[in-house]
């Protein structure tokens, strides 16, 4: 994107307002990574003063060696890529986006799919993460490939559609059902059920058993409405504590990692007009712990 600024004003606030976005942190963010440019000089001071008449641009314009430095190669996979986004697996047990809390930035997903895609890509293309994945578990995430195509998507974004599959413990007695809750928050942050009449947010899941042991089962989850954490209250209060989910009740993982993994993301394409649904597989740990592919 490139254009001429219309007002005296710190590049921070401009920066936002053209950008659409609502808060100040994904314009502090763009500036700090070196991704705009003031006159063709890159700035990265959110308070920078602007003048009237003044060329703006945001483009990729971190080098690949910067960015190289910065985070170790990786080599993720896009399984799904069109010509304004594209997606790749996060894995389980790793942050999805670098957290403005820490001193120490901790390693985290979307520094290495920027690092490897600057490293394999000629172009300028900027990627913006879309949606976020808690950092136990692994799944979907979806990245725009221009502010643009960021700024569309996000139009219609809560209509959005997901899917999980998830490791727990116990055997749910009927094969498939459907559980309803409405979910309050406590001060520490935990998610657990109250009575309708105490305002709790309305989360559903339907479920379905794939394939059950003596005590574990993997479930198929298809989410109706959610909150945050709400999979994991709604499960553990359910008797079937997601495998290595210690918050929920869940034992250690017998597996080394979270039993949790959004396995398709449905969303409306702006540009293609039509509902994109983006798939994959069981992973390897949930089907090798029951030493055979689920039965559907």
């Amino acid at each position: 994107m490139k254009f001429k600024s219309d007002k005296n004003s710190p590049l921070l606030e401009i920066i936002k307002e053209k950008m659409g976005y609502a808060s100040n942190s994904k314009a502090r963010n763009l500036i700090k990574s070196g991704s705009v440019k003031v006159d063709d000089k890159v700035v990265k001071i959110p308070s920078f003063a602007i003048t009237t008449d003044q060329m703006i641009s945001t483009e990729n314009l971190i080098s690949k060696k910067k960015i190289a430095d910065k985070t170790p190669k990786t080599n993720y996979k896009p399984v799904y890529e069109d010509d304004h986004f594209i997606a790749f697996i996060k894995p389980s047990g790793l942050l999805s986006v670098s957290t403005e809390t820490k001193n120490k930035p901790e390693k985290n997903f979307c520094d290495q799919i920027l690092n490897q895609f600057a490293i394999n890509s000629d172009s300028k293309i900027k990627l913006l993460p879309i949606n976020r994945i808690d950092r136990q578990y692994s799944g979907i995430m979806l990245f725009a490939k221009s502010a643009k195509s960021e700024i569309a998507v996000r139009e219609k974004w809560e209509t959005n559609t997901k899917r999980y599959y998830a490791l727990v413990e116990g055997v749910p007695k009927n094969e498939k059902g459907n559980i309803e809750s409405h979910l309050k928050q406590n001060r520490i942050g935990r998610v657990y059920s109250a009575p309708k009449s105490e305002y709790g947010k309305l989360c559903e899941i339907n479920y379905r058993v794939l394939y059950s042991s003596e005590k574990h089962s993997l479930l198929k989850l298809d989410v109706i409405a959610e909150r945050k954490n709400s999979i994991r209250a709604q499960l553990s209060e359910n008797k079937w504590p997601i495998i290595g989910d210690k918050d929920y009740k869940g034992h250690p993982s017998p597996i080394r990692r979270f039993g949790l993994h959004l396995f398709s993301l449905a969303f409306y394409h702006p540009f293609e007009k039509k509902i994109i649904e983006i798939k994959t597989p069981v992973p390897n740990p949930f089907k090798q712990f029951f030493k055979r592919k689920p039965q559907k």
